[in-house]
């Protein structure tokens, strides 16, 4: 919420600077996020001007050729905005000024010289308004420095949902006089009825008491609808409101100065003049103000006539019924709504407005009619209108101050401060809490306004009393009591070892928020159907059986394509932030590859990202909460590695992520695991692998189960994320993994004799994997091998068409004696032999 400080002054007295004021309401606990100093870059380049010659510039459709008078001199402006009139008082940048990051300088466009700017509301920092130029008062002097005159220091603050009563100037003014010790000054609205009582001319019809506690209405006649007065518009532009109109400008001005939404109807818009505030029926659509026709769902309260809605209860009116110029007769709606039913109409509708959220944090009834008052002795004032006698107010059940017994000890038990009894009357009364002290000395009874709905009980009270005296004045003090017995999460330790294991691997880490969409996630799927969509389902921990019976548990059609992205069975938000935001993510690959987007519009060079989250998988039907699966998921973009040679840089690719990969099973002690190719419609064909690590069974036999895939991502799911260059992923599940992870490793000493190394070319047929030639290299090469290492890879001549050469280097070496040429001969002849016999595969 802004406020601007000028505004805050006319309740309050105020003598510490604005970095000063900020501190002492933050340290109370209303945060001031930022200071703004509106003019602070204007200096003497910006000031005030009339337009004293105007014309459109031949060859253009919009520009204006404008002589503008500075009070001291005459200089030639081109301006293109609509607005300006001849004898407007305007801001003149002058050159030299700095407006935004644009510095003015003299141009010529069109054949004319042009030695100024004339700036809109945006252009000035005022507020968002680009349309047109700013125009000033009829009577504000020439050449006067705008700073001057429009000079203003706006405060910040985020508004915390609990504390509906200080989202307003006032509420924020009464803080400010509680903790300087100030009188407040609040305004008392006051002016002439006449005419036809109110509730002669309206009839108000309120069938939920619970939803709207109270309505209000007051009727004013003979408005004159026209511009705001300058220092009314002013303080809207600060507070970050743009004027429209005196009528529309009142009801945005009530709202910040008291925190009390009001709506105001044409009252001759309004058939029969009868107010119902009634739930929507089933099928019925509201056009609203924004013009767009909204469906409402019968959870939602309206504001209805006999014809049917024209407003959504605390969130939005309707297009029938809206003050337009030719309006005459207001008819002013100031009411009290639950802030639960506004939140769920707000977000179920996607329609969020300086009314619902205020409405959200919580009203105090007895704003309406006060609100209502203020409203009409401004209407009376700049609009010219007559106020009509009495007022039209259904509040059937009237709120009751809360009055609740409190000690000195409380605060004590709570804080370990000592306060006195005359030191809580003084904090509570600085508040406006009605305080009946008792004779013990420590003991009273505590009346609380009704405004402050967030004060239930006495620790409420407790925290009103410390942030007045002040929270550095809480004592430190030293736990007692036994320390709590330590606890071993070995999730944590094990993810820690993950993190610094890729990070080592020159990859950065990121968090995602876990909650995405179904249609963000579908962007990974180069062909969108429903058996595509059944992978993103998949757990690499379960069996054939147990996906088959998951996937069928989550009503996925495999056999209908195209799929349906809101078919997609992930556990999805009741109430979500947005729709992007409506779904627990089924992968971690989809905010990877944002990711990658994002950063990609800024640096394309070495783009190496991974993530340690939790996915969740529908369950198979036997429980009603998903299935938490820790992952890691990385993904590789741009060059291989960064260098200031460009003849040297490559970019990365299969083999760059598949080593990221066997970097983090050599540093988890995984030895036996193998990439097998698979075909996943994330990635290219062919450029896709499957990881399978091998599991031990109790029977003592070995098999492979998959753990995760990684691949070069599929061109078409590139090009829905706008990427120039390749990208790569990989998504391992972290549980599946780590059942891996030996429990024990065995170390031996280095052997001290000399080792043979002997280099071993085959030619096999395309199709086997080099990974098998190696196992079964090792599985025969017994004790004596150390290893096996692929180094080369050769197709073409003289090698046969369908045939590929391969090429290890083994190396022989005894724990106990330096072996012999012929025993390391021995053993590379049986590997052969065994090769062939195995594989066909034959000397090269």
């Amino acid at each position: 919420m802004r406020v601007p400080l000028s505004w805050l002054k006319e309740y309050v007295e105020i003598t510490q600077s604005p970095e000063e004021l900020a501190h002492t309401l933050t340290m109370a606990g209303l945060e001031v996020e930022a200071i703004e100093y509106i003019g602070q870059t204007w200096g003497d380049k910006i000031i005030t001007a009339q337009i004293d010659h105007l014309e459109k510039v031949e060859g253009s459709d919009h520009l204006n050729y404008t002589k503008i008078n500075t009070g001291s001199s005459q200089i030639n402006v081109i301006c293109g905005a609509p607005n300006i009139r001849l004898g407007d008082k305007v801001p003149l940048a002058l050159p030299g000024a700095q407006v935004g990051d644009i510095t003015i300088s003299e141009t010529r466009k069109f054949g004319y010289v042009s030695q100024g700017m004339l700036c809109s509301p945006r252009e000035l920092g005022m507020g968002n308004d680009h349309s047109g130029i700013y125009i000033l008062d009829a009577d504000t002097p020439l050449g006067q420095p705008l700073v001057d005159l429009l000079g203003e220091v706006v405060l910040d603050f985020s508004i915390k949902a609990h504390r509906g009563d200080v989202n307003s100037i006032i509420g924020i003014a009464r803080e400010v006089a509680a903790l300087t010790k100030r009188p407040l000054r609040l305004p008392e609205p006051r002016f002439q009825e006449q005419g036809t009582a109110a509730t002669e001319m309206v009839r108000v019809t309120v069938e939920d008491s619970e939803l709207c506690p109270r309505y209000t209405a007051r009727v004013v006649s003979n408005v004159k609808v026209g511009p705001s007065p300058s220092w009314m518009a002013r303080r809207l532009l600060a507070a970050g409101l743009r004027p429209i109109s005196n009528v529309v400008d009142i009801t945005n001005y009530v709202l910040l100065e008291y925190g009390q939404p009001l709506h105001s109807f044409d009252y001759d818009l309004v058939p029969e003049h009868h107010i119902i505030v009634r739930h929507a029926r089933p099928g019925e659509e509201l056009t609203t103000l924004d013009d767009i026709k909204r469906k409402l769902t019968p959870d939602m309260l309206l504001i209805t006539d006999p014809t049917g809605p024209t407003a959504i209860a605390g969130v939005m009116g309707g297009a029938a019924s809206e003050v337009s110029d030719k309006t005459t007769n207001v008819l002013l709606e100031s009411a009290n709504f639950h802030p639960g039913n506004v939140r769920r109409t707000s977000t179920t509708l996607g329609l969020r407005t300086d009314a619902s959220s205020h409405f959200e944090k919580g009203l105090d009834p007895e704003l309406t009619l006060l609100g209502a008052n203020r409203a009409m002795q401004l209407l009376a004032e700049l609009a010219g209108g007559s106020v009509h006698p009495g007022v039209v107010d259904i509040y059937p059940h009237p709120v009751q101050p809360r009055t609740m017994p409190f000690s000195t000890d409380e605060v004590e038990w709570l804080t370990s401060m000592q306060v006195t009894q005359d030191e809580v009357v003084e904090a509570l009364g600085a508040l406006d809490f009605s305080v009946t002290p008792d004779e013990d000395g420590k003991s009273m009874q505590v009346t609380v306004p009704t405004y402050r709905t967030d004060v239930t009980q006495s620790a409420d009270l407790v925290e009103e009393v410390i942030r007045l005296i002040g929270y550095e004045h809480i004592p430190s003090t030293i736990p007692d009591g036994p320390l709590p017995e330590q606890t071993i999460d070995r999730w944590f330790e094990r993810e820690q070892v993950i993190r610094n294991l890729m990070i080592g691997a020159g990859l950065n880490e990121i968090v995602t928020y876990t909650l995405t969409s179904r249609t963000r996630m579908i962007k990974l799927l180069a062909q969108a159907d429903a058996a595509s969509a059944s992978l993103l389902l998949q757990a690499p921990n379960r069996s054939a059986a147990q996906e088959e019976a998951r996937i069928a548990a989550s009503n996925i059609n495999t056999s209908v394509a195209p799929f349906d992205a809101r078919a997609l069975p992930a556990l999805t938000v009741v109430n979500p932030l947005s729709p992007e935001l409506e779904s627990l993510r089924l992968t971690l690959m989809s905010n990877l590859m944002e990711t990658i987007q994002q950063n990609s519009k800024h640096n394309k060079d070495g783009l190496r990202f991974f993530e340690v989250g939790r996915r969740y998988l529908p369950t198979d039907g036997t429980s009603s909460l998903p299935d938490e699966r820790r992952t890691l998921g990385f993904a590789l973009s741009g060059p291989a590695e960064n260098t200031w040679l460009p003849e040297l840089s490559r970019p990365a690719d299969f083999y760059d992520l598949k080593g990221v990969a066997e970097t983090l099973l050599a540093g988890l002690k995984i030895r036996h695991y193998r990439f097998v190719p698979t075909q996943h419609p994330t990635f290219h064909p062919g450029r896709c692998a499957l990881l399978e690590l091998a599991y031990t069974m109790d029977n003592g036999d070995e098999v492979f189960r998959p753990v995760g895939v990684l691949g070069e991502v599929h061109p078409l799911v590139q090009q829905r994320y706008d990427l120039a260059q390749r990208a790569h992923l990989a998504e391992f599940d972290l549980e599946a993994l780590y059942a891996a992870v030996p429990t024990q490793l065995t170390y031996q000493p280095i052997s001290r004799h000399q080792a043979l190394t002997r280099d071993l070319a085959l030619v096999v047929d395309q199709h086997i994997a080099a990974q098998d030639i190696k196992a079964d290299i090792i599985r025969h090469g017994g004790e004596l091998l150390r290893s096996a290492d692929l180094f080369d890879v050769y197709t073409g001549d003289p090698i046969p068409a369908g045939k590929k050469n391969l090429t290890y280097t083994l190396v022989y070496q005894a724990q106990d004696r330096t072996l012999k040429d012929s025993e390391a001969n021995e053993l590379q002849e049986r590997i052969i032999r065994m090769l062939h016999e195995d594989f066909g595969a034959v000397l090269r």
